[in-house]
């Protein structure tokens, strides 16, 4: 079968590779759609140290069953589904406890497991949701970064009407503005260095786009909010100083999200989270998020499909994963169609 491999930093060409064949407990899917995340850019370009090649990468996808285990009931051949690239082991005390997210011993689709760059590939029923009928292909490889989102949102104390800040408006920011708007937010400002993701913000509703290449946003956005600062922040890149950013805009005993998990290591004043009492957290992919990201697309509550800019096959993979990382290609979400 056609699959991208991640051979090495910046070079993930297409190749042929063998067909994954399903254990008993395991369904085979044929991928449809797969979106192309800011993780996996990051993975090519060889920043995160978590994808180890030679690797396929792809986690954001939906397909059809295409063959079943001998011990998978629940699924058929010919089943549209959108899979969830989560593998929790369900035994540990964090599962037990419905932090499926942070499992002790979590594998993860085109992280540390073949993922949907490819023709097919395999995975457990526990990862597997049907497609709803009217769905499209599309929608359902939208789902997982809209989970994130949420989630970040979901674990977040945001209150009716508090002003709200993302820092970072690609594809996990957007979504989280869409999260936010939701749960009741108040004022929602971006911040971002890309004016046409600024604008995409202002189509789905920002009320404030700054964009920091121009503007100072700790000054704009102390004068947007009378002085005091956002009740939340949301930070969503994942570098140094855009998590100094989103720990400068909050106001003193507000709450700060962290989503964006590019670095590893990054500088923080300390003493300025401690004498401020701000609350600060970390969020990692979601939890029962996912089918609820399903349902919110499927009803048409959140409309995903406005951040979609770019649908090529497969074979245009390398060449787009590339000019995305070297910053060539400015597009919010690109899907890869088969």
């Amino acid at each position: 079968m056609k699959a991208l491999v991640f051979e090495g930093p910046m070079t993930m060409p297409l190749r042929d590779v063998p067909e994954p064949s399903p254990q008993e407990d395991e369904l085979l899917v044929n991928v449809k759609s797969v979106g192309i995340c800011g993780s996996d850019v990051h993975g090519y370009i060889g920043k995160t140290g978590r994808r180890k090649p030679p690797m396929i990468m792809g986690h954001e996808f939906s397909g059809v069953v295409a063959e079943t285990g001998a011990a998978v009931t629940g699924y058929a051949p010919g089943d549209e589904v959108i899979v969830s690239p989560l593998q929790a082991c369900g035994q540990c005390p964090n599962c037990r406890a419905g932090l499926v997210n942070i499992c002790t011993n979590r594998h993860v689709l085109g992280v540390d497991m073949p993922g949907a760059f490819a023709e097919q590939l395999v995975v457990k029923p526990s990862m597997v949701y049907p497609k709803p009928a009217g769905m499209t292909w599309r929608q359902g490889a939208m789902v997982e970064p809209l989970s994130v989102g949420l989630h970040a949102v979901e674990i977040t104390p945001i209150r009716l009407m508090d002003t709200v800040v993302i820092v970072g408006v690609g594809t996990i920011g957007l979504m989280t503005l869409l999260g936010a708007q939701l749960k009741g937010a108040g004022q929602i400002i971006v911040t971002d260095m890309s004016e046409h993701r600024l604008e995409m913000a202002r189509r789905l509703g920002a009320d404030l786009c700054i964009n920091v290449a121009q503007t100072d946003p700790v000054a704009a956005i102390r004068e947007a909010t009378g002085g005091l600062g956002a009740d939340v922040s949301f930070e969503a890149v994942g570098y140094a100083p855009t998590v100094q950013q989103a720990h400068a805009v909050t106001r003193t005993g507000g709450n700060v999200t962290w989503i964006g998990n590019s670095a590893q290591m990054i500088e923080l004043n300390m003493q300025d989270v401690v004498t401020r009492e701000l609350t600060v957290r970390g969020t990692y992919g979601f939890n029962t998020e996912f089918p609820r990201a399903i349902q919110a697309i499927a009803s048409g509550k959140i409309d995903v499909m406005p951040l979609l800019e770019k649908v090529a096959p497969l074979e245009e993979g390398p060449a787009l994963v590339d000019g995305l990382a070297k910053a060539e290609l400015d597009l919010i979400k690109v899907i890869l169609e088969l």
